[in-house]
């Protein structure tokens, strides 16, 4: 019985000293793999990370101008509102599959200065039909929730500063939008 007792002892033994290492080695690993997820984490929650993250639809300009020298990047309202200029009201047609969807939104241009309200409101008709356009291309899952619409306000803001020669629209503000 006691030879039966020292061989499982020994077999105890040489299995702790051979797997006691190696427990240690993981333990420290998933240490080690913790922290860094960790801060990743919060790298990303911060922004101080380049990649994604929850982005709210009040920072997404500053994330889009960040770093850019695109004067037609969206930038977050800074100070005082521009001057604005009513587009009026779109209705357009959803690219739908079922068919039937309805867009229809009032829409503001915030301009830079004064001085571009000539331009703007001279090219108005072309400003309206390239938003046409652009909403038209939308499926109507496109155009629903805040990361849709925010999505959408952008690129509504390059068209419509596409239209233009030397005055800025600095935002585009959808007053009404309604997907029925």
């Amino acid at each position: 019985m006691a030879e039966e007792n020292e061989e499982i002892d020994t077999e105890e033994e040489e299995e702790e000293s051979s797997a006691g290492g190696g427990g240690k080695l993981i333990l420290i690993i998933g240490l080690v793999n913790t922290i860094g997820l960790i801060v990743l984490a919060f790298l990303i929650a911060t922004g101080r990370l380049g990649g994604g993250g929850t982005v709210a639809p009040d920072d997404a300009g500053d994330i889009a101008a960040a770093g850019s020298d695109d004067p037609n990047a969206v930038k977050r309202p800074s100070g005082e509102a521009g001057p604005t200029v009513d587009v009026g009201e779109l209705k357009v047609n959803l690219r739908d599959p079922a068919g039937g969807k309805m867009l229809m939104t009032k829409i503001q241009l915030e301009l830079d200065t004064e001085e571009s309200r000539a331009e703007v409101e001279q090219r108005i008709g072309s400003i309206r039909y390239a938003l046409t356009r652009l909403l038209s291309e939308q499926k109507s899952s496109d155009c629903i929730g805040q990361k849709q619409m925010e999505t959408l306000r952008k690129q509504m803001l390059r068209r419509a500063n596409s239209r233009l020669n030397k005055a800025r629209i600095k935002e585009v503000w959808p007053t009404e939008w309604i997907v029925d």
